[in-house]
């Protein structure tokens, strides 16, 4: 699969949605934005371009402060594809 621009859902608040849920999308094809906060395990798989933790590709869309929530409940401050 690849990056779909024409399919992707925004998953701006991390900490509502199952990390199950987001194997399923992923799985299913479609390209996600998500909302993270740039820590060191993210800022290395944004380095890599692959983020082990959801076994997908991943890339940096934009830096912009308070724009969801990250999956550990801090303020996202970056906004990136993920895709498979």
């Amino acid at each position: 699969m690849s990056k779909d621009l024409n399919n992707v859902v925004e998953v701006l608040d991390m900490t509502k949605v199952e990390i199950q849920e987001i194997q399923n999308m992923l799985e299913e094809g479609k390209t996600l934005l998500i909302a993270l906060e740039n820590g060191e395990h993210v800022a290395n798989s944004l380095k890599e371009g692959y983020s082990n933790f959801l076994g997908a590709n991943i890339e940096l869309k934009e830096e912009k402060e308070n724009c969801g929530v990250c999956g550990c409940g801090k303020p996202a401050n970056i906004l990136a594809y993920a895709w498979k």
